[in-house]
C-alpha cells in the first residue's frame, strides 16, 4: 500500500476530524432525506435489542457493524486537514490519496476486529446470514468478527457481500474498491454473486449524492425485510450507518442515533410496515 500506509506508531500527532466530519454529513442527509423520506412507502421502525427479548412476528433482529480501523481512518488523523469535499473543497482531503484506494486495517483495527470476535462468540450470536460491505476494511472486520461461524463446521453462514451496504462512494480513494478478481482471490469465503463487474462501476470522479445514498440504503433495508432470515448481520461504513440510524429508520432513542465509532457493534430489532399499518 505504499510508505504512507505503514505509520502506525511512533510519536506522529493525531487529529479528531471526525465530529466535525460527522456534524456535516448529518446536516446534508438530514436535507437530502426529507424529500426522500416523502417518497418512501415502508417505513422501518427500530429499537435497541434487548437479549431477553423475543422476536415478534413481522421483525427481525440485526446487527450492524462498522469496520475496524482502517489506513484511511489513521492517515485522516494524522493529517492536519480534514475532508472539506462538501464545503470549502481546498483539495487537501486526506481520503484523496490513491495509495488509499481500498485499504486494509490496521493493528488496531485489527484488535478492534479481534475484539468484536471475542464479543460474538462468547454471546454465541447466530446469525443466519452476514452481508459484508465489498470494501476490504468491511469484509476483513466481518470475516473476523463474526469467526466462529467459520469455524463451526456443522452450521453453514454464508458471508455475502452487499454492494448495497457500501460506503458512499465516488472521489475518495478509500471508497473506491479494488478489481473483484484480486479480492474474490483474496476472500475465497465470500460469496460476490451480486457483484457483476471486474471493475468498480459505481466508484466515479464525483462524490455520490445524498440523495442516491439514501436511496440505496432505503432499498438495501427494504430488501432485508423481504429475507427469510430473522437474525441477519451487516457490516458496513460510518456515513452509510448514519444514513440508515438517522434517516431510514424510526429509531425514538437519540444516543442509539450517534455515529457509529470503528469496530462497533449495534443491536436492533427492526420492524417494516406499509402504509395504514399494514406489516409486511
Amino acid at each position: 500500500m505504499g510508505a504512507k500506509m505503514g505509520r502506525c506508531c511512533g510519536t506522529t500527532t493525531l487529529h479528531n476530524h471526525e465530529e466535525q466530519e460527522k456534524e456535516t454529513h448529518l446536516r446534508f442527509l438530514q436535507a437530502a432525506s426529507a424529500a426522500k423520506q416523502e417518497d418512501w412507502i415502508i417505513r422501518m421502525k427500530a429499537s435497541r435489542y434487548v437479549p431477553t427479548e423475543t422476536l415478534a412476528r413481522g421483525t427481525k433482529l440485526i446487527y450492524f457493524v462498522r469496520h475496524g480501523q482502517g489506513y484511511h481512518n489513521l492517515a485522516a488523523a494524522e493529517s492536519k486537514f480534514r475532508c472539506d469535499c462538501r464545503e470549502e473543497n481546498t483539495g487537501n482531503c486526506p481520503y484523496l490519496d490513491a495509495e488509499l484506494t481500498d485499504p486494509k486495517l490496521t493493528p488496531l483495527g485489527v484488535k478492534q476486529a479481534n475484539k468484536l470476535a471475542r464479543i460474538t462468540k462468547e454471546l454465541k450470536l447466530q446469525p443466519e446470514i452476514v452481508y459484508l460491505s465489498p470494501l476490504c476494511r468491511a469484509i476483513q472486520t466481518g470475516l473476523v468478527g463474526f469467526t466462529h461461524l467459520i469455524e463451526e463446521k456443522s452450521v453453514s453462514v454464508p458471508f455475502v457481500a452487499a454492494p448495497g451496504a457500501r460506503e458512499q462512494s465516488g472521489l475518495h480513494m478509500c471508497d473506491k474498491r479494488r478489481n473483484l478478481k484480486d479480492i474474490k482471490e483474496e476472500f475465497p469465503q465470500v460469496d460476490f454473486e451480486h457483484i457483476k463487474d471486474n471493475k468498480d462501476t459505481l466508484f466515479t470522479p464525483e462524490r455520490e449524492s445524498d440523495e442516491d445514498l439514501l436511496e440505496r440504503a432505503y432499498m438495501f433495508m427494504v430488501e432485508l425485510g423481504n429475507r427469510p432470515e430473522d437474525v441477519i448481520v451487516v457490516c458496513s461504513h460510518s456515513t452509510w450507518l448514519l444514513a440508515v440510524f438517522q434517516c431510514v429508520l424510526d429509531i425514538e432513542n437519540q444516543d442509539f442515533k450517534r455515529w457509529f465509532q470503528t469496530g462497533e457493534m449495534r443491536a436492533v430489532i427492526v420492524r417494516w410496515e406499509q402504509p395504514e399499518d399494514e406489516s409486511i
